[in-house]
C-alpha cells in the first residue's frame, strides 16, 4: 500500500517565527510516523537550503543563480513570496493527496484559486483574531475540505460566521518544547544580565506593530508607578524584548518621553559588530556596546534577533509578563513564558482569553471595543486601570505565593500546549479523512474547453461575469460568489476599490486578463492529464535530486 502523500504549505522550518516553530515540530512529528511521503513547500526558503533533510523541500525563493526575470516576479508581489507563483508547480509534481496550511488568510488564500483544487484534498488553519471575519475570507475557507483552528476563540468565531459553508474539525494549538522553555534560577540570570536581583520586572516579547499596545502599556507602567508603594515604586522595571524603529511600528522614545519614564524602562540590544546582546535601559533606537567598543547596538528584528535560549534568559528575568495587543492570532511568546514559570497578563479577547484561561494567568479586562475599517472586524482597547490593578496584585504577593504561582503557571502550560498534543491532532485527521470527488486522480481525463475570442454584445454587468465565470474560466459555481458579485459592483461603479485606492475598471481589460486565468486553466489542465510535459524549473529539479539523495 502506497503511503499519503503530503505537503506542508507554510513558512520554513528554520524561520525564527510562530510559522516557522510550528512548521519544524509537525515536519518533524508527520516525518516521524514513517506512515507519510512529506514534502515541504517552503516558503522565505531556496530549494538548496533543503538539502539532506529527511523530507522533499521545494523552495519558494530563487536560487542565487536564477534568472533575473524570477528574481523579480518573486519580489514584484507579496502573494509571490508567500507562495503564489510557484504553487501549481509544486503540486504538479508532488502530486499530494493532502496539502496543509497555516498562516494569515491573506497569505493562503492563492491555494482557493488553484485550477488543482479538485485534485488534493486542503486542510487551512488560517489565523483567527478576531470577528466577524471578512466575507471575502469565509467564501476563500468555504474552498476547503476542512478547517483546523490555533485556538478555541476561532474554532467558534469561524462556527457563528462561517455558519454551514465550513467543516472545522478541531483545533491544534501549537506546543511548547519543556526542556528549552523552563524555568531558570531568577537570582543567577539577573546576574548574568547585570540586572538587580531584588527589582520588579514586567516584562514584554512582542514585534513593533500597530496592534501592539505599547503606548498603552507604557502609560499604564507610568500610572503604575506613580500609585504603587514606595518599596514598589523605586524597584520596578518595564522590560520591552522588541523591534525599534520599525516602519509601522509605534515610536517607542516618543512614547517613553512622554509618560516620563526613561530611568525606568529597559531594552534588549544586540551588537551588529560582536553579535553580543544586553539589557539596558533604553537609549533610542543605536547604543554603545561595551565588548567591541563601537556604536553599533541596536534593538531586535527579524534579521537579527536572539537565539532561542537566550530568549528563555529574557523570560526568566520578569516577575510577570503582559500581552497587549487588539487582537492575537494565538501570541506564542504567552506560552512560551509561562513554560518558564512567568504568570502572564493577557487581554481577555481573541486567542488571547483561550491561552490566558489555560496557562491560569491574569486576564485584563476590556475597556471598550471598535470595528477597524480595513477588515470590518472588532477589535479591542484593555481597561489599563485594570492592569494596573494586576500589577500591583501580584508584585505585592509574598515570595511564598509567587514561587506557588509560578509552578501553578508552568504545569498548567505543560499539560494544555504539548508539540505532541498537537501533531496528534493533524495525524488523526490525515489518517481518518475521506477523499471527495476527483482528489488523488491525478490520471483523470482532462478537463477541457473553449475559450471565447471576443466579449458576446449587449450584456449587463451581471451577464457579463456570468459570461466570465462560465464560458472564460469553466467556473459556474465562482459566478455566485463574493467575488463575482464585487466584480458586479465595480463594474456599476466605474472602479475598482481596493485598500483604499480607486482604478478605473473597463471589460476589455477583464476579459483579458480572465482569458489569461483559463487559458493558465487549460495548460494545467493538460500537464495534469499527460497531454502536456511540465517545465522542470531548477527549484523542481534539485528538490527532486535532493529528494533521491
Amino acid at each position: 500500500m502506497s503511503k499519503k502523500k503530503v505537503l506542508v504549505v507554510a513558512e520554513n522550518h528554520n524561520l525564527a517565527s510562530g510559522f516557522g516553530t510550528y512548521s519544524k515540530n509537525l515536519l518533524e512529528s508527520l516525518h516521524a510516523t514513517g506512515r507519510y511521503e512529506v514534502a515541504e513547500f517552503a516558503i522565505y526558503m531556496k530549494t538548496s537550503d533543503g538539502k539532506g533533510l529527511p523530507w522533499k523541500v521545494y523552495g519558494n525563493a530563487p536560487e542565487d543563480d536564477e534568472p533575473e526575470e524570477h528574481k523579480n516576479l518573486y519580489n514584484s508581489n507579496p502573494n509571490n513570496q508567500f507562495g503564489a507563483w510557484r504553487f501549481d508547480k509544486v503540486v504538479l509534481d508532488f502530486k499530494p493527496d493532502i496539502v496543509l496550511s497555516y498562516r494569515d488568510p491573506w497569505m493562503d488564500m492563492f491555494i482557493s484559486k488553484s485550477p488543482l483544487l479538485p485534485y488534493f484534498h486542503w486542510v487551512w488553519m488560517p489565523t483567527v483574531d478576531s470577528s466577524p471575519q471578512k466575507q471575502s475570507w469565509i467564501e476563500g475557507f468555504a474552498k476547503t475540505d476542512a478547517i483546523m483552528c490555533y485556538s478555541e476563540f476561532g474554532a467558534k468565531t469561524l462556527q457563528k460566521d462561517g455558519g454551514h459553508l465550513l467543516n472545522v474539525v478541531g483545533c491544534a494549538s501549537p506546543g511548547i518544547d519543556p526542556e528549552v522553555y523552563k524555568p531558570y534560577d531568577k537570582a543567577q540570570i539577573r546576574r548574568e544580565l547585570g540586572l538587580r536581583e531584588d527589582a520588579n520586572i514586567i516584562g514584554t516579547v512582542m514585534r513593533n506593530q500597530k496592534r501592539k499596545l505599547f503606548p498603552e502599556l507604557i502609560k499604564s507602567f507610568a500610572k503604575f508607578l506613580k500609585q504603587a508603594p514606595p518599596q514598589i515604586k523605586d524597584n520596578t522595571y518595564l522590560l520591552l524584548h522588541t523591534s525599534y524603529p520599525e516602519k509601522m511600528g509605534w515610536n517607542l522614545g516618543y512614547h517613553i518621553a512622554e509618560e516620563e519614564v526613561g530611568g525606568r524602562v529597559l531594552t534588549t540590544y544586540i551588537c551588529k559588530t560582536c553579535k553580543r546582546w544586553r539589557i539596558d535601559f533604553f537609549k533610542d533606537s543605536l547604543n554603545y556596546c561595551p565588548h567591541c567598543k563601537t556604536i553599533s547596538c541596536v534593538m531586535p528584528s527579524v534579521g537579527l534577533g536572539l537565539d532561542v535560549p537566550d530568549l528563555v534568559k529574557i523570560y526568566n528575568c520578569m516577575d510577570l509578563y503582559i500581552q497587549y495587543a487588539i487582537c492575537e492570532g494565538f501570541g506564542m511568546p504567552q506560552v512560551e513564558a509561562t513554560a518558564c514559570g512567568v504568570p502572564i497578563a493577557s487581554v481577555n479577547y481573541s486567542a488571547m482569553e483561550d491561552v490566558v484561561q489555560w496557562t491560569k494567568g491574569y486576564p485584563i479586562n476590556i475597556q471598550k471595543s471598535y470595528r477597524e475599517v480595513e477588515t470590518n472586524a472588532e477589535r479591542v482597547f484593555p481597561d489599563n486601570d485594570h492592569l494596573i490593578q494586576i500589577m500591583n496584585y501580584h508584585l505585592t504577593l509574598s515570595e511564598e505565593e509567587k514561587l506557588k504561582k509560578r509552578e501553578e503557571v508552568r504545569n498548567a502550560t505543560l499539560e494544555r500546549y504539548s508539540w505532541k498534543d498537537c501533531a496528534q491532532v493533524w495525524i488523526d485527521y490525515i489518517d481518518s479523512y475521506t477523499p471527495k470527488g476527483l482528489q488523488g486522480h491525478w490520471d483523470h481525463p482532462p478537463a477541457l474547453f473553449n475559450i471565447p475570442d471576443q466579449i458576446p454584445a449587449n450584456l449587463s454587468n451581471d451577464q457579463f461575469v456570468e459570461f466570465l465565470y462560465h464560458n472564460v474560466l469553466n467556473d459556474p459555481d465562482g459566478a455566485y460568489g463574493y467575488e463575482a458579485t464585487k466584480l458586479v459592483r465595480d463594474l456599476n461603479i466605474g472602479a475598482q476599490v481596493e485598500h483604499g485606492v480607486i482604478e478605473p475598471i473597463n471589460r476589455e481589460k477583464l476579459f483579458e486578463r480572465y482569458k489569461g486565468m483559463g487559458q493558465n486553466k487549460l495548460v494545467l489542465e493538460k500537464i495534469r492529464s499527460g497531454m502536456a510535459t511540465l517545465q522542470k524549473d531548477t527549484f523542481i529539479e534539485m528538490a527532486n535530486q535532493n529528494d533521491r539523495s
